[in-house]
């Protein structure tokens, strides 16, 4: 975080995105809360930030999940694997490539 040249505090993140946002879209193997995370970045205004999301690995997912302070935790995410939104493709996220 930082603050820019017109005094407003500025953050940059890394993207993930949701598999109906991928160009394949959404697959039934994707669960209900899967992320994909891109190397895409950006700089924006600390205020277009609505919350913060916890995002973790699948096992470590389905164990919290199992847990009652977790169950309805819907910032609560797991990592499904990777996405390029410049070519579309998408790798899970053992590293196997998933054809369009």
């Amino acid at each position: 975080m930082w603050e820019s040249w017109g005094s407003n505090m500025v953050v940059k993140v890394k993207w993930f995105y949701h598999p109906e946002e991928t160009k394949l879209g959404k697959r039934q193997s994707d669960g209900k809360n899967a992320l994909y995370q891109s190397c895409h970045e950006d700089e924006n205004d600390v205020q277009t930030i609505s919350h913060k999301c916890q995002v973790v690995g699948r096992e470590q997912y389905e164990q919290m999940t199992r847990s009652r302070k977790y169950q309805d935790r819907r910032d609560l995410y797991y990592l499904a694997g990777t996405y390029d939104p410049t070519t579309g493709r998408l790798v899970t996220a053992d590293g196997v490539p998933i054809l369009c």
